[in-house]
């Protein structure tokens, strides 16, 4: 049997080269049909490799009970920087806690098979921080419904998520003061300008450094253009318009964001 799994193997590569993706040999459907009738589990992972079906292809790994298998071909195909799928493993992980819970209804909490599958699910979840695929909320719900999992077990997995949370909100705290100090800054010069004469005195032109010839745009932030500088776009500066706009485009999603909350 094992030789003729072999054989039909060496068919299915020979048949579906590298240097011709999408011009197979023999009809795929076909050939997963003769693989699952056979029980050729080497052969549905290469077609599904080759069909690009990865979640197909992991759980020939799970119906085969392949933990290590499956762990294997979870870090091929669910690494994002080579064109892999992460949320695999969140997928991957459910699979590891059903495995453990049964386990345990079979032979208690404390049988190599439930423990094992703990270990393979603790493994899942790093991977799932590490890609940032899951809340960690969600990876704490899914391990609590494991029987033999304890705080000892997750506590690693609390601090890193409380230590990056503390850092976003520091991050967050002074990007809304560095904004709140801009807006002040912008108010109190839109006041001056209220209020106050503008006496403009460049004579050069920002954007050329040429000397300014009539007809000459002034704007109020104080950059002062060649009419032919600007073509068409004379109702607002170049140099300026683009900071503006990220600053109203981040005060826009703040209000956003406070209005969802």
């Amino acid at each position: 049997r094992r030789h003729r799994a072999a054989r039909a193997l060496d068919l299915l590569q020979a048949g579906w080269p590298q240097h011709l993706p999408e011009h197979p040999k023999y009809d795929p459907d076909h050939a997963l049909m003769l693989c699952r009738l056979h029980g050729c589990s080497e052969g549905l992972v290469l077609l599904y490799d080759k069909l690009r079906l990865y979640r197909e292809l992991l759980q020939v790994f799970m119906d085969s009970g392949d933990s290590q298998g499956l762990i294997a071909a979870t870090v091929r195909y669910g690494d994002a920087s080579r064109g892999g799928d992460p949320q695999l493993w969140s997928e991957v992980l459910d699979h590891f806690v059903e495995q453990g819970i049964a386990a345990a209804a079979a032979g208690g909490t404390d049988n190599a098979a439930a423990q094992m599958s703990l270990e393979h699910a603790l493994s899942a979840a790093e991977h799932i921080e590490q890609a940032d695929v899951l809340p960690p909320i969600l990876v704490l719900q899914a391990l609590e419904r494991h029987p033999c999992v304890t705080v000892g077990h997750v506590r690693g997995l609390v601090s890193r998520a409380l230590t990056r949370e503390t850092a976003d909100l520091s991050k967050g705290r002074e990007a809304v003061a560095r904004l709140a100090s801009e807006t002040s800054s912008m108010r109190s010069e839109v006041e001056k300008l209220r209020t106050q004469p503008r006496v403009f005195q460049n004579s050069k032109c920002a954007a050329t450094g040429q000397t300014l010839e009539l007809p000459v745009v002034h704007f109020y932030c104080g950059h002062s253009f060649n009419q032919r500088s600007l073509g068409d776009n004379d109702t607002e500066c170049p140099i300026c318009a683009p900071e503006f706009r990220r600053v109203s485009d981040i005060r826009r999603a703040l209000a956003a964001g406070g209005a969802q909350q």
